[in-house]
């Protein structure tokens, strides 16, 4: 064995090793934690930026053009992963042959759904009898194919909670994306500028996560190392299947029965709304899920662990869903313009199953990192035959109002079920998790009553504020009353003064 073999061994060996995150899991978490949120916050702001221009640069039928796409290649690419990521992040130990063997498995698959995505551009354009969905469906396709390439160096750095670095390469590559994109809709490319920004962010996080991670695959494929990994991920893979399916039925029946104007609005009002609520809880769960993963044989550890995780995404989601809804139409106004107000109603109904998704979510990272991945499948299976009945009904009674209210219907029947089947058995109870959430949910309906009364009174007042001024001073009343409610009773002050000092959190 040569030096160079020696020096390649040792480079790709130090990306499977763990024990050091077990050592300093408290202070890897914490600042993986920050790194992750503050790269979040700022594309949080840039994408909101990005999203006020191309809202004002496009139309409602260009953002509907894509969604159209989307909702049904998204069935597609779900398989894009297997899974496999998430296997490779919760295994204790690792060999250069199975990350190798996954790595070629992963770009095969994306290469099969890249030429599946490509047969099916002529069938997907004939369904909506929209011609221009076809070229825009095999750009799509090529886009799959790249990203096989990225799986598993972004599943390693996660693995090893390389959190800053992933962090920064997200930054970048959403920076360039954005200033691509506005640029190409300033020049008049209309939904072209949508099409060809999802490709450009993938070429560039693509190539900036082969410089950030240096192992390299070796060119072997064994059936029997990548077997462990398949029958993990395919409990994953069903649940994101089912779960997709679930989730984007409505885009495909608001698409089919009402039309393209009203799937632009309806799709643009669910992409602002879950905008904040994603860039704090995709962080978290980054965090969470290789810190759970190595705490699997630890109970007590990963109890305390996974409640202070719930109740920090509680404490910041419940009450900026709140605020969202209560300040829906101002915000539409200020984000999106005029040409969208059609689209607050649709906001508002959204955030009512916004409020208590997130928190809910959290119990499938449960059965992940225990490994109970067949119940995941079946619970996710649960919900998408709920859901796309609901669609369905909703759609047939009040068209897209109908599919927005039917959302929330679904997954308020389903919450206390979901939990039941989620925590059976694990380390976590159904009255833990309640106890964890209940201070911010109640915290948060009664600030939300509270700008309810502000806009009452602003309104009686006959103040003309700005917009933006009007929006700003509500959410200090909001967050006031909300941070004071917090400091008022003894047990949410102790987790509020540990939220403020987040090290303690997590000791």
């Amino acid at each position: 064995m040569n030096i160079e073999t020696v020096r390649e061994e040792s480079r790709d060996e130090k990306w499977f090793q763990t024990d050091h995150i077990k050592a300093d899991l408290k202070g890897r978490s914490v600042r993986g934690g920050i790194s992750t949120m503050a790269a979040q916050v700022l594309t949080f702001i840039m994408t909101t930026a990005q999203t006020v221009v191309l809202a004002r640069l496009l139309v409602p039928e260009d953002f509907g053009l894509i969604a159209m796409v989307s909702s049904v290649t998204g069935f597609v690419t779900i398989f894009k992963d297997l899974g496999l990521s998430s296997a490779i992040i919760q295994k204790e130990k690792l060999t250069q042959q199975e990350v190798s063997s996954v790595f070629w498995l992963n770009v095969l698959i994306c290469l099969g759904i890249a030429l599946g995505i490509a047969l099916l551009s002529p069938a997907i354009a004939y369904f909506y009898d929209e011609d221009r969905l076809l070229p825009i469906t095999l750009i799509f396709a090529l886009n799959i194919f790249i990203v096989g390439f990225s799986i598993q160096h972004g599943a390693l750095m996660r693995r090893q909670m390389r959190f800053k670095r992933l962090s920064l390469i997200q930054l970048s590559a959403v920076s360039i994306n954005i200033l691509a994109g506005i640029l190409m809709a300033w020049l008049g490319f209309g939904y072209w500028t949508l099409v060809l920004q999802g490709f450009i962010f993938t070429v560039l996080e693509t190539i900036a996560l082969w410089t950030s991670c240096d192992w390299r695959p070796s060119f072997s494929f064994k059936i029997l190392n990548v077997k462990p990994f398949v029958k993990f991920g395919a409990g994953i893979s069903g649940f994101d299947l089912v779960n997709h399916f679930s989730r984007n039925m409505d885009d495909i029946f608001v698409g089919k029965f009402v039309g393209s104007v009203a799937l632009g609005l309806y799709s643009k009002a669910y992409q602002l709304l879950m905008l904040p609520i994603t860039q704090l809880r995709n962080p978290l769960n980054s965090v969470a899920l290789p810190a759970l993963s190595s705490l699997q044989n630890d109970e007590f550890r990963y109890r305390g662990f996974y409640t202070r995780y719930l109740f920090i995404l509680a404490f910041f989601s419940m009450p900026t869903v709140v605020y969202l809804g209560v300040f829906a139409d101002e915000l539409i106004l200020i984000v999106l313009g005029e040409q969208w107000s059609e689209a607050g109603l649709l906001f508002q109904l959204l955030a009512i199953a916004a409020f208590i998704q997130p928190v809910l979510s959290t119990t499938g990272l449960i059965l992940i990192t225990t490994g109970k991945v067949n119940r995941y499948f079946k619970i996710g299976l649960i919900n998408a035959i709920c859901m796309v009945s609901g669609f369905g009904i909703g759609v047939w009674l009040d068209g897209v109002k109908g599919v927005a209210i039917a959302n929330s219907v679904v997954v308020y029947a389903l919450f206390i079920p979901t939990l039941w089947f989620n925590l059976y058995k694990s380390p976590v109870s159904v009255v833990q998790f309640l106890r964890e959430i209940l201070q911010p949910l109640g915290f948060a309906l009664i600030s939300g009553a509270v700008m309810l009364f502000y806009i009452h009174y602003m309104s009686n007042l006959n103040m003309q504020l700005p917009a933006i001024a009007f929006c700003a001073l509500g959410f200090f009343v909001g967050a006031f009353t909300y941070i004071g409610l917090m400091a008022a009773f003894s047990a949410s002050r102790e987790k509020l003064m540990q939220i403020i000092n987040i090290r303690t959190f997590f000791k």
